[in-house]
């Protein structure tokens, strides 16, 4: 991969990325399902806690594009939410495999209280028909505020 396709390929996973944050916050369910691969792992596990160390848990992150949708479907629907990413750092690995990490904050909002968390996304990608999915998201906080 030469210098001009691997820029190519960040900023395509930039707009990707961009497109799962609006999808979210617009609650466009249909677009969603174009974000991830038909295998993504997603794991928010713990996401909406204080941060904690060695944390365990006894569920599974959830597994599946349908699933995954689903699960964010049924989390946002009642709320507003407003998910911002920053400075992203995105390796690619190869011509159809990256790994990234995003600085995220996100602002959830419904009648019973705010919730404001600041933390990381960590990301694989892998790239698809042409086109790049997350393959795998997995979220940590470093701080949350919670009304709720």
């Amino acid at each position: 991969m030469n210098d001009l396709e691997r820029l190519l390929a960040i900023e395509a996973i930039k707009q990707l990325k961009a497109r799962y944050f609006h999808c979210m916050d617009l609650k466009d369910w249909d677009g969603l399902y174009e974000v991830f691969s038909r295998d993504a792992i997603f794991d928010v596990r713990g996401a909406l806690e204080p941060p904690q160390v060695d944390a365990v848990y006894s569920e599974p992150p959830v597994t599946g594009v349908e699933a995954i949708v689903d699960y964010i479907r049924q989390g946002l629907t009642p709320l507003v939410s407003v998910h911002y990413g920053h400075m992203p750092r995105i390796e690619i690995l190869d011509v159809d495999r990256a790994e990234g990490l995003w600085a995220l904050e996100d602002w959830l909002y419904s009648p019973a209280g705010t919730f404001h968390g600041q933390g990381h996304y960590h990301e694989t990608y892998r790239l698809e028909q042409g086109h790049w999915r997350i393959q795998h998201l997995r979220l940590t906080r470093q701080h949350v505020h919670s009304t709720f």
